[in-house]
């Protein structure tokens, strides 16, 4: 008799532990995690809109462009982020030390400065062949890039683009 009310009990525990855990797992964003940027809102029919490219209305031909600027981008920038990475990391394995020599660090970071300016101006290239391929209808339809109006939400997450163009 006890045997059964010890698996009963632990048939609930697990139960009520399976639930638990399914109920905090459905909570927090209403977007699915695994759609990342591509749901950025819902349009004025409450639709929620798809990423951003896809509401230029790209040509076969502008696509292919992009494509083809965004790899060149990447190319470019390569080197740049790869070594900007190796001095990041550099850095973390000071600090965890017991004792970090500070002006390593110092001096790592001071190695890293002309690095990231480098990825900025290749960025700020890419933006501006970028918007030499849309038309002005597009522009309009595109500020986060920080072509049109300002430089929007997209200069403020990330950096600017963080060598990762505009669209994933």
């Amino acid at each position: 008799m006890r045997k059964k009310w010890l698996v009963l009990l632990l048939a609930g525990l697990v139960i009520t532990g399976l639930v638990g855990s399914a109920a905090a797992y459905g909570s927090g964003t209403k977007t699915p995690r695994s759609q990342g940027r591509k749901f950025v809102g819902k349009d004025w029919t409450g639709k929620h809109t798809v990423d951003r490219a896809s509401r230029l209305n790209l040509t076969v031909e502008q696509k292919e462009k992009i494509a083809n600027l965004k790899l060149s981008f990447k190319e470019e920038t390569l080197d740049l982020r790869t070594e900007l990475t190796r001095k990041k990391l550099e850095i973390q394995k000071l600090l965890l030390e017991e004792s970090p020599d500070l002006t390593t660090v110092y001096a790592l970071v001071d190695e890293m400065a002309p690095i990231q300016a480098e990825i900025q101006k290749k960025t700020i290239e890419f933006r501006l062949k970028l918007k030499s391929l849309l038309t002005s209808e597009q522009l309009e339809k595109l500020p986060g890039l920080g072509l049109g109006r300002g430089f929007g939400r997209a200069m403020g997450r990330r950096g600017a683009m963080a060598g990762h163009g505009c669209w994933r």
